[in-house]
């Protein structure tokens, strides 16, 4: 069972994302029903740690067994999203693990994610990153940066 739970149109979420990086490449997600695009992320399950989340996920979403390298950043992140017509407000907690290099980047899994959605990964190279659009935003100077030490970022992108 996710570590998150609904309340009317309000939603909290505890997740993880997985900062995967081959050859000055990013490994990116995007869906067929979304114009950017994010990194591979998911949801903590109740009495998971988020480093086995990572991990576990990583495998579920690209058949990959990546290992965590180090804990990056922790986003507490506000935002609304419309899906099927109805507007939802969310609140996420997000920590951001950097994973270990594999030295290939062959993923060319396609994913249905529910709802009618199709997810696809694209590596990017990392000087583009700047460029795309990308969410959350704050994502891609999480991304360029990589920081050294554990940082807390609240990031509010309600309208």
């Amino acid at each position: 069972m996710d570590a998150g739970f609904k309340s009317g149109k309000n939603i909290f979420r505890y997740r993880v994302a997985m900062i995967i990086i081959e050859d000055d490449h990013l490994l990116t997600a995007k869906n067929n029903m979304s114009d950017y695009y994010y990194t591979l992320s998911g949801a903590v399950n109740l009495g998971e740690s988020s480093e086995n989340a990572a991990r576990k996920l990583t495998l579920e979403m690209i058949n990959e067994n990546y290992d965590v390298e180090r804990l990056l950043t922790i986003v507490e992140n506000f935002f609304n999203y419309e899906f099927n017509d109805t507007q939802y407000d969310f609140h996420e907690i997000t920590f951001y693990y950097l994973m270990e290099e594999k030295g290939r980047k062959d993923i060319i899994q396609k994913n249905d994610i529910g709802g009618g959605r199709k997810e696809s990964f694209t590596w990017i190279p990392m000087n583009e990153i700047k460029t795309i659009e990308m969410r959350p935003e704050i994502v891609k100077e999480i991304i360029q940066k990589l920081p050294e030490n554990v940082e807390t970022i609240i990031n509010d992108e309600r309208i």
